[in-house]
């Protein structure tokens, strides 16, 4: 199979993960002529049809998936030889490649990746940011050598441990809603518009079911693929929605928006996880990462504010 060419893996993975084959072609900086030319000379290669147009986007046959499941492992090997011959020239080079959700991505991670810098200036850091959901694909499948995300059940070879227990608190627009001693009926709750993410969020996952827990049904659901437009749609009075306290707590403070609890409802905790691959070993930088994510709390490095107590 002399024309199973890496760029060829890396498009095929990046089909699978972004479902197009324009947005593939602009992860691997090719334009999308050239990225359906690759598809179908790989396609030729292996003898079977690997993409599928799906709606407006284009998904993976089961041949597709086959390929996929080994073009990780494949990649990973070539990555990893190019660094160990790097090593032999004695070049000093390394990169580190992290997937996260957006809570790790927009509160956790500054301050780690901050510090990891001033240990290792060498190493160029690639940070994606993705649903849960994706964060333990792109590990298990080498996109990323590191991972942190919410809690998301997961049938992928990865290896996880908790670094942090989160809370989702209720968020709403100053004076339009009425809430007493922090809490909220669900009663009032159903007056208003509730706004979640899409359906790989452990954000929703989560929410829904605490919610569902408490056999509560919302009678008007708006669904957006951002929770930083959820925040944003809040805070102008679109309606209410619950999310991490970790990415609300300055707007909280300066009055932009209100935090509540739910009358009568148990607390909506999570789980953050970190993630490594279950079958690769940790690259050198990959390692140091995790070395320093362990001694964060010995490092000055402090995210670790844990939900308030019940008002």
């Amino acid at each position: 199979m002399e024309n199973v060419h890496p760029l060829r893996l890396r498009l095929l993975l990046e089909i699978e993960r972004t479902g197009s084959i324009s947005a593939a072609a602009e992860a691997c900086a090719i334009a999308q002529p050239s990225a359906s030319m690759h598809i179908r000379t790989l396609e030729t290669a292996t003898g079977q049809r690997l993409v599928t147009r799906h709606g407006r986007g284009s998904r993976l046959t089961a041949a597709g998936k086959v390929v996929a499941s080994h073009a990780d492992r494949v990649l990973a090997a070539l990555d990893s030889m190019r660094r160990t011959l790097d090593a032999l020239d004695g070049r000093n080079v390394g990169e580190l490649v992290l997937a996260a959700s957006l809570t790790p991505s927009l509160v956790l991670l500054p301050s780690l990746l901050r510090a990891y810098s001033d240990l290792y200036p060498g190493v160029a850091v690639n940070l994606r940011t993705c649903p849960s959901e994706g964060v333990a694909r792109e590990v298990a499948r080498g996109g990323a050598d590191i991972g942190i995300a919410a809690e998301v059940p997961t049938a992928e070879p990865v290896a996880r441990r908790e670094i942090l227990l989160d809370e989702l608190v209720g968020i709403a627009p100053p004076d339009q809603v009425r809430s007493e001693g922090g809490c909220m009926t669900l009663a009032e709750l159903d007056r208003h518009t509730l706004l979640i993410g899409g359906e790989s969020s452990s954000t929703r996952m989560v929410t829904e079911r605490y919610l569902g827990r408490a056999g509560y049904r919302p009678t008007r659901v708006w669904v957006f693929s951002s929770y930083e437009a959820i925040i944003r749609a809040v805070s102008d009075g679109v309606g209410v929605s619950f999310t991490s306290h970790l990415l609300v707590r300055e707007a909280v403070k300066q009055g932009e928006l209100v935090a509540f609890r739910l009358l009568g409802v148990e607390r909506m905790l999570r789980r953050i996880h970190v993630f490594e691959s279950a079958v690769r070993e940790l690259t050198p930088e990959s390692a140091a990462f995790m070395t320093l994510l362990a001694d964060a709390p010995r490092s000055g490095v402090d995210w670790r504010e844990q939900p308030a107590a019940t008002a």
